[in-house]
C-alpha cells in the first residue's frame, strides 16, 4: 500500500501525469482501513493541484466524500447531487450552518453528545476545538470549564466564544469575574481553575494539550518532578474530575494514556492520524550549535517558501538575529505606520521588534506585551506581513494561518523539545480550507526521544516521587494508599501545615522547609524587616532578595539578572517599587542598558536587555513574586506568633504593586484583553475607573464612555477598540 501511495504522490509533479491512475490509487488506499489515512492525504494533495483533475472532477468529488472530508465537499464543489446535500446536512455542526464536520469529528462528537468522556490524540489540523463549540451549540450543557495553558490562549478562546455564544452563556476568563448565570463557560489557566471556589456542578470540562499533565522525561532518563505547572494542572484535573460529569482531553501524537482508569474514570481513548492537510517535510541536519550553518541554510529555504511563513526559534534573541538576517537578504518590505512610531516611542527604535516590523516582519515571543503579540498575529493572519518569527508562543496562545513552518532550533530556551512539541510546531503548517499542503523545514534532525508516546498522568500514577504539594491539594479520594502514607508521614511533625501547602501549592515541600529554616534563623533585627503592613519596612527588599535567592533564584537568573551577589536584584526591585509607572520603570531600564553598552561595551545587545526586562516584569514581578510574597507573609505570621512579636503583618499592598503593574486595582485585567499598560496609565490619568468592578464591568464602562478616551492618540484608541471588540484588523 505504501508503494501505491509513494508512486501516486511522486507522479503529481511529473510529465505525463494521469489523473485517472492517481484517483485509482486513492480508491485502493481508501478501501483498506490500514491505508485510509494515506488515501486521504492524496486527496488533499489533489485538491491543492485541482487543475490537473478538471476532467475527473466527479470522481475526485466521490473520493472526497468517501474519505469523510466533508468540509472540502462543501467548499470545493458546486455540482452537488441531492445525495451530497443530504450528507452535508447530516454532518452540519450545531453552532453554524456554514460549518460541517469531517467524519472523524462527527464520530467523536457522537461520543461526546452521548455523554461519554473522550481522550483524543489527533493532528493539530484536525479541528479539535470545533467539537467544543458544537457541544455548546447544542445548548444542552449548562456549565463548562475549558483549561488552556496560557492567558493569551484564554483571551483568544474568549473572543471566539463570546462572538458565537455570548448571548447564551456567560464567558468567565478572569479571577475578578463572579458567576452570575446558570449557563457559564469558564476559560481559565490551570492556576485560575485552582483559585476559584465556584467551580462546581460542571457538566463538561476540557483540557487541551493534555500531555502537559505528565512530568517531562529528561535525556538522562530521569523525570523532572519540579515543574510547578505540571503540579498545578494535575491539581486542576483532580478538582474538575470530582465535580464534573464528563471530560474531553485532546492533544497530538499520543499512543496511550495511563492514570484516568486507575482513578476510576472510564473514558474512550482515540488515537487518529486523520489529517485535513498534507505536509512536505525537509530535514537539513544542521548541528544544534552551528549558528553560522543555520544562517547559511536560510536563503535556500526561503526560496522555497511561498506565502505565509512561521519561523520557530528557541529564544527571542535568536528570533531577532533571524529577523535581521531576513532583512539583510532582502526579504523585508519597508513599512511606515502610526503603530511603528508608537512602538519606537514607548520602547525603542532599535529594538529588534521595532526594526523587524519596520521591515514588514513580525516577531512574537514570551515577554512581548500582549497588545503587541495580538497586533503582530493580526497582521500575519490578515497577510499584511509574510514572516512571523516566534518562540514557544506559537504553540501556547497563537492561532495562525501559515503555509510554511521553519523549525530553526530544536529547543525551547535551554531545554530540548521532545517529539510532542516538535510535532505540534510542524502541525502549524497548512490549514484546513486555507492551505491544503504545508511545507516544513527542520534545520536540525527530528528529535529521537526515548519516549514511546505514552502519557502517564501523575495524579493517577502515583509513586515515591510524586510531589507532596500535588498530593496535598488533590482530592482526598484521588490519593492511593501509598500516597496517603507518604502524605501522613510528611505532615506528622506539624512543622509545615497541610493548609499552608494547599494554599500555596505552587511551591514544593523543600521550598517550604527552606523558607521556614531561613525565617527561623533570622536575627530579631532582620526579622523586623519582615513585620509590616502597607509600606515595606526599611531594608525589607534586601531581606526579600535573600528569600528569592533561596526559593526561586532562576526567575531572575534566566532573565539575565545575577542572584549572587544580590545587588543587581535589589536594584531592580527598588527601581520597580519606586517607579511612578510601568513606562517610567521600563524607560529607565532601557536608558540604563544603553549606558552599560556605551560605558562597559556589554556583550549583550540592547534588544536582549529589553526582552529580559519585559520578561522580568511579566513573569517575575507580575506573577512569581506575588506568590512568594503570599507565602512569605503567612510564614512570617506563624513565626511572629512564636516570637511573641505583636503588630499587623499584611503584604497585600506590596503584592498589588507588583501584580497590578502600577495600575489602579483591577485595571490590569484590561491588559489581558490587549490594551497596553502605557495606554491604561494614560486612561487612568483622565478617567475614574469604577472601584471593585470586574473585567466585564471595566469593559462595559469603557464602551459606554468612549468620549472620555476619545482624545487619546489614534494608536491607543485602536488598541482599546480591538480589545473591546469595536474594531477589526488594524493596518500596519
Amino acid at each position: 500500500m505504501t508503494v501505491d501511495y509513494e508512486m501516486a504522490k511522486s507522479s503529481l509533479g511529473h510529465d505525463g501525469f494521469s489523473a485517472f491512475q492517481y484517483l485509482t490509487a486513492i480508491n485502493k488506499l481508501l478501501s483498506n482501513p490500514v491505508s485510509m489515512d494515506l488515501g486521504r492525504e492524496l486527496i488533499v494533495r489533489a485538491l491543492d493541484a485541482r487543475e490537473k483533475f478538471a476532467d475527473h472532477s466527479a470522481i475526485l468529488k466521490g473520493m472526497v466524500r468517501k474519505s469523510g472530508l466533508y468540509p472540502y465537499l462543501k467548499s470545493g464543489f458546486s455540482d452537488l447531487t441531492p445525495g451530497d446535500l443530504v450528507a452535508l446536512s447530516l454532518y452540519r455542526t450545531p453552532f453554524s450552518d456554514d460549518f460541517v464536520f469531517h467524519s472523524m469529528q462527527f464520530q467523536i462528537f457522537d461520543l461526546l453528545k452521548a455523554g461519554r468522556s473522550v481522550v483524543l490524540s489527533a493532528p493539530t489540523s484536525m479541528g479539535k476545538s470545533a467539537l467544543v463549540d458544537s457541544l455548546l451549540g447544542l445548548g444542552e450543557v449548562k456549565r463548562v470549564v475549558l483549561v488552556v495553558p496560557t492567558v493569551a490562549l484564554a483571551d483568544e478562546t474568549r473572543r471566539r466564544l463570546q462572538r458565537r455564544f455570548g448571548d447564551s452563556y456567560q464567558i468567565i476568563h478572569h479571577s475578578s469575574q463572579e458567576c452570575r448565570s446558570e449557563r457559564a463557560v469558564y476559560v481559565l489557566t490551570q492556576e485560575r481553575v485552582n483559585e476559584r471556589q465556584d467551580i462546581e456542578a460542571i457538566d463538561f470540562f476540557v483540557i487541551d494539550e493534555f500531555y502537559k499533565l505528565a512530568f517531562r522525561e529528561l535525556k538522562s532518563g530521569g523525570i523532572d518532578f519540579t515543574d510547578e505547572r505540571v503540579v498545578e494542572l494535575n491539581i486542576a484535573l483532580s478538582k474538575l474530575l470530582k465535580v464534573s460529569k464528563q471530560f474531553y482531553l485532546s492533544g497530538p501524537f499520543v499512543n496511550s494514556v495511563r492514570g484516568l482508569t486507575e482513578l476510576g474514570y472510564p473514558h474512550t481513548f482515540i488515537s487518529t492520524d486523520f489529517n485535513t492537510v498534507a505536509l512536505d517535510v525537509q530535514t537539513l541536519g544542521v548541528a544544534a550549535d552551528d549558528k553560522k550553518g543555520k544562517l547559511k541554510a536560510l536563503p535556500s529555504i526561503l526560496e522555497q517558501c511561498e506565502g505565509a511563513t512561521i519561523i520557530y526559534c528557541k529564544s527571542s534573541a535568536v528570533a531577532g538575529v533571524v529577523a535581521r538576517e531576513l532583512i539583510r537578504l532582502g526579504y523585508g518590505q519597508v513599512a511606515q505606520s502610526p503603530h511603528l512610531e508608537w512602538v519606537a516611542r514607548e520602547f525603542d527604535s532599535e529594538w529588534d521588534y521595532t526594526v523587524a516590523l519596520r521591515n514588514g516582519i513580525g516577531l512574537h515571543f514570551g515577554g512581548l506585551p500582549r497588545a503587541l503579540q495580538q497586533y503582530t498575529a493580526d497582521l500575519f493572519n490578515a497577510r499584511k506581513i509574510r514572516f512571523l518569527i516566534c518562540t514557544s508562543t506559537i504553540i501556547e496562545g497563537v492561532n495562525t494561518v501559515a503555509k510554511n513552518v521553519v523549525i530553526y532550533d530544536n529547543r525551547d530556551g535551554t531545554r530540548g523539545i521532545d517529539k510532542f512539541t516538535h510535532g505540534n510546531i510542524k502541525g502549524r503548517a497548512g490549514r484546513m480550507g486555507v492551505h491544503f499542503v504545508g511545507k516544513v523545514f527542520c534545520l536540525e534532525a527530528i528529535p529521537e526521544d526515548n519516549l514511546n508516546l505514552e502519557v502517564d498522568i501523575p495524579l493517577g500514577v502515583q509513586g515515591d516521587d510524586t510531589p507532596i504539594n500535588l498530593l496535598a491539594s488533590a482530592q482526598p479520594d484521588h490519593l492511593s494508599e501509598h500516597s496517603q502514607d507518604r502524605f501522613d508521614e510528611a505532615f506528622k511533625q506539624d512543622r509545615v501545615s497541610i493548609d499552608l501547602v494547599k494554599k500555596h501549592s505552587y511551591f514544593r515541600m523543600e521550598q517550604f522547609e527552606t523558607l521556614y529554616s531561613f525565617v527561623e534563623m533570622l536575627t530579631p533585627e532582620d526579622f523586623a524587616t519582615l513585620t509590616f503592613h502597607w509600606t515595606p519596612a526599611p531594608d525589607f527588599l534586601k531581606t526579600f532578595a535573600q528569600v528569592i535567592v533561596r526559593l526561586v533564584p532562576q526567575t531572575f537568573s534566566r532573565n539575565g539578572v545575577p542572584t549572587k551577589p544580590t545587588d543587581v536584584m535589589i536594584a531592580k526591585l527598588v527601581s520597580y517599587f519606586n517607579a511612578q509607572s510601568y513606562s517610567d520603570y521600563l524607560k529607565g531600564q532601557i536608558e540604563y542598558s544603553k549606558q552599560r553598552i556605551r560605558n562597559e561595551g556589554n556583550k549583550n545587545t540592547l534588544s536582549f536587555m529589553i526582552n529580559n526586562d519585559l520578561k522580568l516584569i511579566t513573569n517575575v514581578f507580575g506573577y512569581t513574586l506575588p506568590k512568594v510574597l503570599g507565602l512569605l507573609e503567612d510564614v512570617v505570621r506563624i513565626h511572629a506568633a512564636k516570637r511573641m512579636v505583636r503588630g499587623k503583618i499584611d503584604y497585600s499592598h506590596l503584592r498589588m504593586i507588583f501584580e497590578n503593574l502600577h495600575l489602579p486595582t483591577g485595571v490590569n485585567a484590561l491588559e489581558e484583553m490587549g490594551i497596553p499598560i502605557q495606554t491604561l496609565h494614560r486612561m487612568a490619568l483622565i478617567m475614574d475607573f469604577p472601584e471593585e468592578a470586574d473585567v466585564d464591568g471595566l469593559a462595559d464602562y469603557l464602551r459606554s464612555n468612549t468620549s472620555a478616551w476619545s482624545n487619546l492618540g489614534a494608536v491607543d484608541r485602536s488598541f482599546i477598540n480591538r480589545a473591546l471588540g469595536l474594531d477589526s484588523v488594524r493596518p500596519i
